[in-house]
């Protein structure tokens, strides 16, 4: 993966998974939902000074966090600013007691971790040093997810010590150059993606998943119109003595911790759903060139897991069933799940993720500082009050035993509900483990788990009501007349999908339509009228006539002509 001969600030195209996030934040703007805080407790005398030429080296090495994202024609692009752009946050509370100082902290934690970015303005990193005692020092660091992942957070934190250890010992620093930089693998992506390779594994996808129904939880309330993002969590703890037992029976049927994990907890989908065909997500590095390992950078690509339960096999079935799934999966990884959205289509609406709603990973240890003389580093826990999917399990080995942590979605589930299921998954798991031979109809539901289906979805309540549609030509018997906004809706759309409308109750997604078309077509209106247009009302206003009235709307709300605007009729909303 060669790096291109291109200019240091010029602009690039942003990689797949990139533009999915920059396409939700323009979706739903102002929100923190894809924030990645890391923090750590630093005890002993630190040397301030070192600590911000540490930060500042990792940023001026990798560009991507200190971009920020522009808009163009040809889609979102990536611009690098100087490194200058980033500047660290100081806050000394020495003044106060220990008991204030700390409070204080956990407040201005809290805050930087609710503070949205904004993805037009650079860095992609926030850093702030918490100084509670002459000796005791918080350092959080808030990135946006579209420049890090996390394995960016060990690169990061090495690279971090390293330059601190050199600054403090007054050394030079001894890391390597980069290879490449985040907007070469973007741009290497891309050309991969023309490739015959690729084809054929987006081909297996296209197989894998037809006629998918995600699996969904019963929940305790029905699913709002649009994913608001509230969350909490609750633990989940597997000792040592069930944690040998699962080493040990993966090592006998040649599977891994994560597939006996990920088979006990799809069995569990399988009895509180009542669906033998179980399908969950599951996060992968997508680090698949060596080029790219020493990067910080959003590479992780997301895996949709599909297994099929029926027959009542035994557990020993389960872990070859879902050891084959896997494997499949890792073997076709290359597709990124932005891509595979975009060619299932599949059938969705903004209050559910699409292809899956349950989330399951395992997880190493989180990265730390380690080496920096001088001071004890420990993991300083951040609380996470947001959902990105129904349910997340996220199981940490930490070689003796498992800990994690089930997040979950405060629209849908009570917290009683989802202790229930954790502590039911870890009863399931004993058993599924201490007799795996037995089928796993044998196993009765663990009590208190919700096994009825859920409640169907609220309908959309948008946020402006469009004017009645004209009829077409063709359905009327005669010449349909057309607004100047419905023609300038008709040319744009020409435009950008290389296709005539066929009328105005043509369908935006129906003429091949998707998130990255739909940003273009709203952000070429906008300037055209000079008026702010939320991408989501196309997604609310998918025929010309709709989306020509909910703009009409909106000028005359601009202008001031309208007191209220008023409710979108009821109807289920497109998902991106």
């Amino acid at each position: 993966m060669p790096g291109p001969d291109r200019r240091a600030h010029a602009p690039t195209l942003l990689s797949f998974a990139q533009q999915r996030l920059w396409f939700l934040d323009r979706l739903r703007p102002g929100r923190p939902d894809h924030n990645v805080p890391t923090a750590v407790r630093l005890r002993g005398r630190l040397d301030q000074g070192a600590l911000a030429r540490a930060l500042t080296e990792v940023v001026r090495r990798h560009e991507v966090l200190r971009g920020r994202i522009v808009d163009s024609e040809d889609g979102p692009c990536h611009v690098t600013e100087p490194v200058e752009t980033f500047v660290p946050t100081i806050t000394d509370l020495t003044h106060t007691s220990a008991e204030q100082a700390w409070q204080r902290a956990r407040e201005l934690v809290a805050a930087d971790l609710a503070a949205p970015f904004d993805l037009g303005t650079a860095p992609m990193l926030r850093a702030r040093l918490i100084r509670t005692a002459p000796d005791d020092h918080l350092l959080l660091l808030v990135i946006h997810h579209i420049a890090c992942d996390g394995w960016s957070l060990s690169v990061l934190w090495q690279e971090f010590s390293a330059v601190y250890g050199a600054a403090v010992d007054g050394r030079p620093i001894a890391l390597a150059d980069l290879p490449v930089q985040y907007a070469d693998f973007a741009d290497w992506q891309r050309s991969h993606q023309a490739g015959t390779a690729l084809l054929d594994q987006l081909a297996y996808w296209h197989e894998r998943l037809a006629d998918l129904s995600p699996s969904a939880l019963p929940t305790d309330r029905t699913r709002p119109a649009v994913w608001s993002g509230r969350g909490d969590q609750v633990e989940i703890e597997i000792p040592a003595e069930l944690a040998d037992r699962i080493r040990t029976l993966g090592r006998a049927h040649e599977v891994t911790p994560f597939m006996t994990l990920l088979a006990a907890f799809q069995v569990l989908l399988a009895r509180c759903t009542g669906q033998a065909d179980v399908t969950v997500g599951t996060p992968i590095s997508g680090r698949t060139r060596i080029e790219v390992e020493p990067l910080v950078g959003f590479f992780v690509n997301t895996l949709v897991l599909r297994t099929d339960l029926s027959g009542d096999p035994g557990f020993t079935d389960v872990l070859a069933r879902v050891r084959r799934c896997a494997v499949e999966a890792y073997a076709h990884q290359d597709v990124p799940f932005e891509r595979l959205v975009q060619e299932l289509r599949p059938e969705r609406d903004l209050g559910q993720h699409p292809l899956f709603t349950v989330m399951f990973q395992l997880e190493d240890p989180p990265a730390l500082p380690s080496g920096l003389p001088g001071l004890a580093v420990s993991d300083h826990q951040i609380p996470n009050d947001v959902a990105k999917f129904d349910i997340e399990v996220s199981i940490t080995d930490r070689g003796d035993r498992f800990t994690g942590v089930i997040r979950y979605a405060t629209d849908l589930f009570d917290r009683d509900t989802v202790r229930q299921l954790s502590e039911g998954f870890r009863t399931l798991l004993d058993h599924l483990v201490g007799s795996p031979e037995r089928p796993i109809s044998a196993w009765e539901t663990p009590p208190g788990l919700r096994v009825s289906r859920s409640a169907p979805a609220i309908p959309a309540t948008p946020a402006v009501q469009p004017t009645a549609p004209q009829p077409d030509a063709d359905q009327a018997g005669a010449p349909a007349t057309r607004t100047e906004t419905e023609l300038l809706v008709l040319e744009t759309w020409a435009e950008v999908l290389d296709v005539t409308p066929d009328g105005v109750h043509s369908d935006f997604f129906e003429l091949g339509g998707h998130s990255l078309l739909a940003s273009k077509v709203m952000s070429r209106l906008g300037r055209a009228l000079d008026l702010e247009l939320p991408v989501a009302l196309l997604f609310y206003h998918p025929t010309v006539a709709e989306l020509a009235g909910g703009i009409d709307a909106a000028l005359l709300a601009d202008l001031g002509a309208a007191a209220e605007a008023e409710p979108l009729p009821a109807g289920k909303a497109r998902h991106p």
